[in-house]
Order: C-alpha cells, then structure tokens, then sequence
C-alpha cells in the first residue's frame, strides 16, 4: 500500500472520531436544562482495497461545557494490508487534546508528548474568545464554496440519489431508547466510479437526542471492490458539567505559533516503529 494512501486512511480514522463527537456535542446542545456532558467514543473500520484487508481501530473521549467542546483521542491502531500484517499507531504518547468554542470557532490543540499547545480561529464571523480557552491567534478566514463553480459541475454527475427514512425500529442501546434514522447515497461523476453509501444513525431519546451508533457501508471504485464497513459509538455517556480548567492546557505547557510545532507528521518508517 502506498505511503500517500497509508497516511489518508490513518487521518481518515480521527476525522470519523471527530465526526462522531461533533454529532454528539450538538445534540447536547439541545435541552435547556444542560450545559455539560461528556463520553466515550469508539472507531471500526474494516476496509477492503487493492493490496487487501485494512483494519482501523480508535478510541477518543469528549466533555462538554456551554459552547465549550473537548476531545481527546487517546488512541488508532491500523492493521495491514501489508504481509505479514502489521498493527502501526499515528499518534505519539498520550494522543492529542483538542477544545473548540463553537460560539467563537476558536480552538486549541495541545500535545502531552511535545508539552505544547497552539490556539487558532476557525472561518466565520468574528466574536469574541471565551476566556475558557486561550487567547487565540487569528489565521486567514477560508473563502466560501464557489456557487458558480458548483452548479457548473452538475453536468458532470452521472449518477446522484439520497434518502433519509425513520425506522420503526425502537431497539434500545446500552438501556437507552432510541429513534433511528436510515440513509442511502449515490454518486457517480463522469469518468469516475460510482460511490455509495448505506447507514443508520441511532439517537438517545433519554439523553436529548445525542447520537449513540453511526454504522456506515461504503462501497466504490471499479465494480464495488473498495468496500468499507464502519462503525462509531457513544457510550457513558453523562449529563454533568466539567469543570472549566478541563478546556484549558495544563500548566507548564508552552504555547507555540505553529500546529505543526504540536503535531507529529508520522512516517512510514516511524509508524512502524510504535507501538499498538
């Protein structure tokens, strides 16, 4: 498997955890009556592509505050496809913390192996920083989706076909009742295989609505053979409010201009190195 491809999926498995955490984190937003909570999430992607089987396995905890959202992802294993398989981890000693404001979009990101952090400001309108966070560095606001550049691309597709439908079925995960939603995509562009995906969304209906289990089916490339099946999950999930000096770096921690001074790029060669 190429190095290029090898590195895409790794950081494909901590978009999916972040994925999952966000869903979560807005859903707690929800009810009146809660300002906190805080979860376990899981990852598992069993993945078909052209030199063989892939596994992909991570683990990440999240807490919520008001507008305040922290996740750690604790840990990523990958396994093959090389022969003979071998299980290689993308994230250093103690993983990475990251807290968002989804009020300011300002964020931090702070290393517990390098004992760094940077702060940063997402696109979108300014506002102020919760003093919750550090101050952050202001970076250049990302242009918007080109309008024209998307409806000339319509005639391109080939293929294009979305459903969402509510399920009747109620099947309660770990004791909590759920509502449960199923959706099916479809996307072919011209010259370009078609991609489809199948899925079901459950959400807590104890818990306001926070999504408990996203099972994927992803099928692509020539004749459906690049598959993926993928699963994330919330569990332990409590309603209680962290305390604010969770959202902050830990003392001692040197604040830096660069999120390339916190995050550590792995290699082929160092990735096969560390451990599971």
């Amino acid at each position: 498997m190429d190095c290029s491809l090898f590195l895409r999926l790794r950081f494909a498995g901590i978009g999916l955890i972040l994925l999952c955490v966000a869903l979560g984190s807005g859903a707690i937003a929800e009810p009146a009556d809660t300002r906190g909570a805080s979860a376990h999430a899981t990852l598992s992607v069993q993945a078909t592509v052209p030199k063989g089987e892939l596994a992909v396995n991570g683990q990440a905890s999240f807490e919520r505050r008001d507008s305040l959202v922290r996740i750690d992802l604790q840990a990523l294993s990958l396994t093959g496809p090389s022969k003979p398989a071998t299980t290689r981890n993308p994230l250093p000693p103690g993983g990475y913390t990251i807290v968002v404001d989804a009020a300011t979009r300002a964020y931090t990101v702070w290393s517990p192996s390098k004992r760094t952090y940077y702060s940063g400001q997402g696109g979108g309108p300014s506002a102020s920083v919760s003093p919750a966070t550090p101050t952050p560095t202001a970076s250049e606001e990302p242009s918007g989706p080109n309008l024209s550049a998307i409806l000339a691309s319509l005639k391109d597709l080939r293929q294009f076909a979305v459903s969402l439908s509510l399920s009747p079925d109620k099947t309660p995960i770990d004791g909590h009742p759920t509502t449960n939603f199923d959706f099916h995509f479809t996307r072919q562009i011209k010259g370009k295989d078609p991609v489809e995906l199948l899925g079901r969304a459950s959400f807590a209906d104890d818990l306001g609505g926070i999504p408990l289990l996203v099972v994927l089916n992803v099928r692509g490339g020539p004749s459906s053979t690049l598959t993926a099946q993928v699963r994330v999950a919330l569990s332990d999930v409590t309603q209680k409010v962290p305390p604010k000096s969770d959202f902050v770096p830990p003392s001692g921690y040197r604040k830096v201009s660069s999120l390339f001074d916190v995050i550590i790029i792995p290699t082929r060669t160092s990735a096969g190195s560390q451990s599971p």
